[in-house]
């Protein structure tokens, strides 16, 4: 059980029968295969044919960590700290395929596609992406978050806010870093709020308004 949970807690897919043979130095996968089946009597785990399945039943979600490695301004281009700021816990899913890091954004220029200042995006690393597709991009040595846009033999990136023009640029000239899959938000009271007032129950506050 523990070796499964610490298995989904690292992201890492299901171990295979020959992987838990040599983990707990088993001689046969049919050991492996009748420990799975008691655990799967009791309700513990939930295998099938497939490869790779064995679920535990109480699992929570499979998680990975990626390098949170800088920050980028949604708005003007500037430089990314390369250098790791830590690791952030993410969906598995996010990161199933290939390298995946982290960025907190900056400024306003995403705001209608949701992606808001304070926010960290999770990113598929690659130089490769489609029409459409929200991507970090290096410019000259500065870095940025848009949309791509491609119309034949043109490459836009546009913002997602009208205050900032569109960038057309040249293959020669900007490097895809990777495509935004997921987005991180942390939601906290506004400091202003926070510093003017102490938290109320909200029949407190609903009880002063009929009163007033």
């Amino acid at each position: 059980m523990n070796a499964l949970r610490q298995r989904a807690e690292r992201g890492e897919p299901s171990p295979t029968y020959r992987e838990l043979c040599a983990e707990f130095g088993w001689r046969s996968t049919g050991t492996v295969r009748d420990h799975l089946r008691a655990l799967a009597r009791k309700g513990f785990v939930e295998t099938s044919g497939r490869h790779r399945y064995i679920r535990l039943r109480d699992e929570r979600p499979p998680v990975a960590f990626v390098p949170l490695v800088g920050r980028v301004v949604a708005g003007v281009p500037v430089i990314s700290d390369e250098n790791a700021a830590g690791r952030v816990p993410v969906p598995a899913a996010w990161a199933e395929r290939g390298r995946s890091f982290a960025l907190r954004v900056a400024g306003d220029s995403m705001r209608d596609a949701g992606i808001l200042e304070g926010d960290q995006i999770v990113v598929r690393q690659g130089s490769a992406a489609n029409d459409g597709d929200i991507v970090v991009v290096t410019l000259d040595g500065q870095t940025t978050v848009k949309r791509l846009r491609l119309r034949k033999n043109q490459a836009t990136l546009v913002a997602e806010n009208p205050m900032y023009p569109p960038i057309e640029v040249r293959a020669e000239d900007a490097v895809i870093q990777g495509v935004v899959v997921g987005l991180l938000r942390l939601y906290r009271e506004r400091e202003a709020v926070a510093r003017s007032a102490e938290p109320r129950p909200l029949g407190a506050i609903l009880s002063e308004g009929k009163s007033a």
